[in-house]
C-alpha cells in the first residue's frame, strides 16, 4: 500500500489526525496534521469529516486508541464517545481497523532513536543487544505496551499498567493514599496519581491534608504554579509525581524483564524539566538487591509529538502486510 492514508491517536482529551503514507526504509511519513479537543465535538466521524474536508474518504482509516479493541466496538473509560468501526466504514472508508493506543506507540519505532527522545537516567546506554522495551504513558489514564525482540521480529503485547495498585514510597505518599480511602476508595490504582487527572488529584489531596483550600483545578494550572513556584503544593505535587512515575516504572520493568524504558504521554512532556531535577531515576531504581540491575535500564522521554499516528499507521501497514 503506497497511498496515503488517514492514521488517527484518539485519546481521552485529544484527537490528532494525520494524512500519511509509507517511506522506502519502511518509516511514515506524516503529511498533513490536525488537532482537536474530544469533547468540542459530538463523534469521531464528525471530526473525521471537518479534517477531510472535500478530500473524501480515502481507502484507509487506521486508528489508534485509548481502550480496548473487540471486534468492531472500542470499549473505552476515557474516549467521551462511542467508536464504532462499522459505522466509520459506512463513512466511506474501505479498510478501518483500530488497535489500543500503546500497541501502536510500540509500533512507533522510528520515533524512539535519540534525535526524538530525552534521557531521563543520564549516564545509563542502551544495551547492545535487543530486547524487551517496556512504553508507558501517563495521559488521561495511564497505558502501556511492551515490545519484545524474538529470532529478529518484533512482538507487541499490551498492558494495563493503571490498574495495578498504587504503592506509597514514602511517609507523605502513605498520607495521600490514607486521605484517598478515607473518601471511600476500595481500590486505588496507579493511574488514580500517575497521570493528567492524577496529578490534580494529588494537588487536592495534599491541599486537604495541609488544611489548605486548593487554588488550581486542572494538571495545566498545578504545572504553571509549580513551574512558577507560586504554590507550594503544586511543587510537591508534580515532584512527587515524578517520584511515583518512577517507582512504577522500576516496578514494571522488574516484572516484564524490560532492557529499555520509554515514556510517551502529555504529561511527560509537559514536566520533562522536574522528571530530570527529580527522584525519578532513583525511586527507578530503589528496589533492594534489584538496584544494579535497574540502573543499568534506560529510561527515555519520546518528545515526536507525532509518534500516535505514526505508530497506528505502522500498525496499520503490518497488519496488511501479515494478511
Amino acid at each position: 500500500m503506497n497511498a496515503p492514508f488517514v492514521s488517527a491517536d484518539i485519546g481521552g482529551t485529544n484527537a490528532r489526525l494525520a494524512w500519511v503514507r509509507p517511506r522506502a526504509d519502511d518509516g511514515i511519513e506524516v503529511l498533513a496534521q490536525r488537532h482537536y479537543l474530544c469533547a468540542a465535538h459530538p463523534s469521531l466521524r464528525e471530526i473525521l469529516a471537518d479534517f477531510m474536508g472535500d478530500a473524501g474518504a480515502p481507502d484507509a482509516l487506521a486508528i489508534a486508541v485509548a481502550g480496548i479493541v473487540d471486534g468492531d466496538v472500542v470499549v473505552s473509560r476515557n474516549v467521551p464517545w462511542p467508536i464504532d468501526l462499522a459505522d466509520l466504514r459506512a463513512a466511506g472508508f474501505a479498510q478501518v481497523a483500530a488497535v489500543n493506543d500503546f500497541v501502536a506507540v510500540a509500533h512507533a519505532w522510528q520515533c524512539m532513536d535519540d534525535a526524538d527522545t530525552l534521557l531521563l537516567t543520564p549516564g545509563v546506554a542502551a544495551p547492545a543487544e535487543p530486547g524487551t522495551s517496556l512504553l508507558l504513558g501517563p495521559g488521561t489514564g495511564l497505558g502501556g505496551a511492551l515490545r519484545v525482540i524474538r529470532d529478529g521480529r518484533a512482538l507487541v503485547l499490551p498492558c494495563e499498567p493503571q490498574q495495578v495498585s498504587l504503592a506509597p514510597g514514602n511517609l507523605r505518599e502513605l498520607a495521600v493514599l490514607a486521605h484517598w480511602m478515607g473518601e471511600g476508595a476500595g481500590h486505588v490504582g496507579v493511574g488514580h496519581a500517575v497521570s493528567g487527572p492524577g496529578l490534580s488529584n494529588l494537588y487536592r489531596a495534599l491541599c486537604a491534608i495541609d488544611g489548605l483550600a486548593p487554588r488550581w483545578t486542572s494538571s495545566d494550572e498545578v504545572v504553571a504554579a509549580a513551574d512558577a513556584g507560586t504554590d507550594a503544593q503544586a511543587g510537591e505535587a508534580v515532584a512527587m509525581f515524578c517520584g511515583m512515575l518512577g517507582s512504577v516504572v522500576g516496578d514494571l520493568a522488574m516484572v516484564t524483564s524490560a532492557t529499555r524504558v520509554f515514556v510517551a504521554g502529555g504529561v511527560p512532556a509537559k514536566i520533562r524539566r522536574w522528571l530530570l531535577d527529580s527522584a525519578f531515576a532513583q525511586r527507578m531504581a530503589d528496589k533492594d538487591v534489584m538496584r544494579p540491575m535497574l540502573e543499568r535500564i534506560p529510561v527515555r522521554l519520546i518528545e515526536n509529538p507525532d509518534v500516535g499516528v505514526i505508530g497506528a499507521a505502522s500498525w496499520f501497514l503490518q497488519r496488511n502486510a501479515n494478511g
